[in-house]
């Protein structure tokens, strides 16, 4: 499904077109449309992405109802996001 991943303090998009999908260990990954995965950036700060061709530990999430969370590293501050899903309905 297609998705959008916006930043809590703007309303600006993170990432703004994904493919949401789930990993075997219950995080879940965006596949961005060039082929790459969106990750958030430990060191970069909220807002600041670290995009990779894997989902590694950067390009993997937690989605809790339409809040995304980012915990790249133990000891790394929480990084949440609102999470937009939809797709397109034949008339």
């Amino acid at each position: 499904m297609r998705c959008t991943v916006v930043r809590v303090d703007n309303g600006l998009p993170f990432i703004a077109e994904a493919m949401l999908e789930m990993n075997a260990d219950g995080s879940v990954s965006f596949l961005l449309p060039n082929g790459q995965y969106a990750g958030q950036s430990p060191d970069g700060g909220y807002g600041v992405r670290a995009d990779g061709p894997d989902p590694q530990q950067y390009q993997r999430a937690t989605l809790n109802g339409s809040a995304v969370t980012f915990f790249p590293l133990e000891g790394w501050p929480l990084y949440v996001y609102l999470l937009g899903q939809g797709r397109v309905y034949p008339a």
